[in-house]
């Protein structure tokens, strides 16, 4: 059996200010080879595959400062080809800023959702200045023994093939699952950062506006504050943050 890797690797990147009194708007974005495609690499039985993955990342973007964790193993025949079969997915975040370099043939892409008010239907947009990629992926309820499993197919023609989309789909639902437990989020950020920056995180993943007094209130146990003051808009500066290590030891 022919077992492969590949790796959906999110960042984020930011939009050209519109108002000279707010911060810059973040995107979401993932990265796509020119054949739309996930980045790949291979396994052997003399290590790791979490090590293989790392490795491959390193090799990428001559950088080891990233955020990996596996996402899913797809083991479905209907995507099976003369390459791979089994295919392990690694989910991985890295900050712009630590890439050292990147191959030609990998292009970050913005990602846009809409969802249907009507269907389980959402229609997906990844973008950059060169490329616009578009499709509609279905989520069908499918019971399965005494459990309930979410199937998502492609509706239609597409220009990304449907395992890709649904790796995709599979990431940014696990972004919005990981987002509110652990400290999954300060992986897109500088070592320091303004509040209102990781706010912006947190709504691009979960897709919605967060209201800030609460947003604070929530996220504030999880930060340290720092002596740096930074001027980022026409507004009065920001104070400056880290991750508070230390709110670590109170998870179980």
């Amino acid at each position: 059996m022919q077992i492969k890797g590949n790796l959906i690797i999110f960042s984020t990147d930011n939009e050209e200010r519109k108002d000279v009194r707010k911060l810059k708007e973040k995107k979401l974005q993932i990265i796509l080879d020119d054949q739309n495609k996930l980045p790949t690499f291979e396994i052997n039985n003399k290590e790791y595959i979490k090590t293989s993955a790392e490795c491959e990342i390193e090799k990428i973007f001559k950088t080891s400062q990233f955020y990996i964790e596996q996402l899913y193993t797809w083991g479905d025949p209907s995507y099976y080809n003369n390459q791979q079969e089994i295919i392990i997915t690694y989910l991985v975040i890295i900050n712009k800023k630590n890439i050292k370099d990147m191959p030609s043939e990998l292009k970050f892409y913005d990602i846009f959702i809409e969802n249907n008010k009507y269907t389980n239907t959402q229609n997906i947009i990844l973008n950059n200045e060169n490329k616009k990629i578009r499709y509609e992926i279905d989520t069908i309820l499918k019971k399965n023994r005494e459990s309930i499993e979410y199937i998502n197919k492609i509706v239609g023609e597409s220009e990304i093939d449907e395992l890709t989309a649904i790796i995709v789909h599979t990431g940014i639902k696990r972004l919005r699952n990981r987002i509110e437990n652990t400290n999954i989020a300060f992986s897109f950020l500088d070592k320091e950062f303004a509040i209102s920056e990781l706010q912006q995180v947190y709504e691009i993943i979960l897709d919605k506006k967060l209201v800030p007094a609460n947003f604070r209130k929530k996220i504030e146990p999880m930060l340290k504050k720092t002596e740096k003051i930074v001027k980022e808009s026409a507004f009065r500066p920001s104070n400056q943050y880290t991750f508070n290590e230390d709110f670590l030891k109170n998870w179980v």
